[in-house]
C-alpha cells in the first residue's frame, strides 16, 4: 500500500513541475514575442520610420500613423445597420490584417474597421496585425504565403480556412463588405 502513495506522490509532484514548466513557458513564449510587437525601422524606399512585424492598436496610435488614426476613428460614422449585424454573428472568426504604415489608404481603412469592432463590441483578440515595409515584406513575420498585392489586406478565416478578403478598399463600405463576408 506504502508503495502506491509514493508512487501517487511521486505523480503528483512530476504532474506539478509540468505544470509549472508549462506556465514558465507559455509567460517565456508571450515575453519574447511582446517584444517583437511594434518593431520600428527606417524604410530606406520612403526614407521614413515604419513599422515593420507584428503590431498591435497601441502601435498604430503612436507617430505619424497615430495622427491619422484619431482622425478617421473619430470621424468615421459606421452603418449601424451592419454593425448591429456584425454584433449579434456568433460564429466564431479571427482576421488578419496586412498593412503599411507608410501607406495612405492603411491610414484611412484601419482605423475605420477599429472603429466598426469597437461599436460591434468585437474583441481586438480577433485580430492578427501584420505591418509591411515598401516591398510588402514583414520583417520576420513571414506574409507570402497570403499573397498580399495591396495593403491593407483584411483577411477573414474561420477555422482556419480563408473565407473572404476586402484589398485596399470596400466595395461598398467597410462594414457592409466585412457582414458580406461574417454572415
Amino acid at each position: 500500500m506504502s508503495i502506491f502513495v509514493i508512487s501517487s506522490s511521486v505523480k503528483d509532484k512530476t504532474m506539478k513541475i509540468a505544470l509549472w514548466f508549462t506556465i514558465l513557458t507559455i509567460f517565456l513564449s508571450l515575453s519574447l514575442h511582446a517584444q517583437d510587437v511594434n518593431k520600428k525601422i527606417i524604410d530606406n524606399r520612403f526614407d521614413k520610420e515604419i513599422l515593420i512585424g507584428y503590431c498591435n492598436r497601441a502601435g498604430l496610435q503612436e507617430g505619424e500613423f497615430g495622427e491619422s488614426y484619431s482622425i478617421e476613428y473619430d470621424h468615421y460614422e459606421p452603418v449601424m445597420k451592419f454593425i448591429n449585424k456584425i454584433a449579434r454573428n456568433t460564429v466564431d472568426y479571427n482576421i488578419v490584417i496586412v498593412l503599411a504604415t507608410w501607406c495612405h489608404d492603411s491610414k484611412e481603412q484601419v482605423p475605420r474597421f477599429y472603429r466598426i469592432l469597437d461599436d460591434a463590441g468585437l474583441s481586438d483578440d480577433i485580430l492578427q496585425l501584420v505591418c509591411v515595409d515598401g516591398q510588402k515584406t514583414g520583417g520576420d513575420v513571414p506574409v507570402e504565403g497570403y499573397e498580399i498585392e495591396r495593403v491593407p489586406t483584411f483577411i477573414f478565416f474561420r477555422d482556419g480556412i480563408e473565407i473572404g478578403r476586402i484589398t485596399e478598399t470596400p466595395e461598398k463600405t467597410l462594414e457592409k463588405d466585412m457582414w458580406r463576408i461574417v454572415k
